[in-house]
């Protein structure tokens, strides 16, 4: 009878079993690993070189013993923040999306892209084709642009060095240009993205912090070009903001205080 686990990636397989046997105790030497595992050494190097780069395994010294870090265990964090995330803030999202009619987005960083994590859709025919888990660039994106400002630098630094490995057409204009956004960004509390991701449709989000001050989520609308009038995205800059600055302080977040001009901000967005 055939293997119906044809589809298996043994190599995953064997990958995600060092993990779990790693997660029994604190720190493991190279050969006890090995026992415990059964698998080739030469394989189980690869696996731990493989684990050490992308940040899930650490060894405590150079030729010493081998540990997990709490890289997962931040996974594990979000995984479950965000499940009760879009509950806890569905309220808000709603109303926002009573104000002003455009479907309402809640993303997160995951790798290299922003996921939606809930959403609130528009009664417009006219709208954005997305459901909740479609994901798209975050260097592209407003919600994107936004998450990133407010991470630490470090985890700025992964997340571009991953993209550079991901993406071979990233150059150093497109993460200098970035990182003047983020810039911006930082001192606006707001982001946008001009076409940048779907033609014919321009982007508002602002941040959503937790009690720590950590960014946890993007609030944003995408809204096509041909409802983008001074009015109404005077409109969309008032409230977007208010609305994540609505789910900061019911996650307890410390109070943040950002300014942008918000006249100069809509003669950049309204489509001309």
């Amino acid at each position: 009878m055939a293997d119906d686990k044809y589809f298996m990636m043994r190599s995953l397989e064997k990958a995600l079993f060092v993990i779990e046997t790693m997660a029994t105790k604190s720190n493991w030497k190279l050969k006890t690993l090995h026992e415990a595992c059964s698998i080739p050494k030469g394989t189980l190097q690869r696996i731990l070189r493989t684990l050490e780069e992308l940040d899930y395994v650490r060894q405590i010294e150079r030729g010493g013993a081998y540990a997990l870090t709490l890289k997962l265990h931040k996974i594990g964090k979000q995984i479950a923040s965000q499940s009760d995330l879009g509950t806890a803030l569905k309220p808000i999202l709603s109303r926002l999306r009573d104000k002003v009619n455009e479907t309402v987005n809640l993303t997160v960083l995951t790798g290299t892209d922003m996921v939606v994590v809930h959403q609130v859709t528009s009664d417009h025919a006219l709208q954005m084709d997305s459901v909740i888990g479609d994901s798209f660039p975050a260097y592209m994106s407003a919600s994107g642009k936004v998450f990133l400002a407010f991470l630490p630098e470090e985890e700025r630094q992964r997340f571009v060095k991953e993209l550079r490995r991901s993406d071979s057409g990233i150059t150093s204009d497109t993460l200098s240009g970035l990182y003047e956004e983020m810039e911006k960004v930082r001192e606006n509390g707001i982001g946008f993205d001009f076409e940048e991701l779907y033609k014919g449709v321009r982007c508002v989000a602002a941040p959503v912090f937790d009690d720590a001050g950590t960014i946890v989520a993007s609030i944003s609308c995408s809204v096509p070009t041909v409802r983008l009038d001074r009015y109404f995205s005077q409109k969309l800059l008032y409230e977007i903001p208010l609305a994540a600055g609505e789910a900061s302080r019911l996650l307890h977040a410390p109070e943040n205080s950002f300014h942008f001009d918000i006249d100069e901000a809509v003669e950049k967005l309204v489509a001309e």
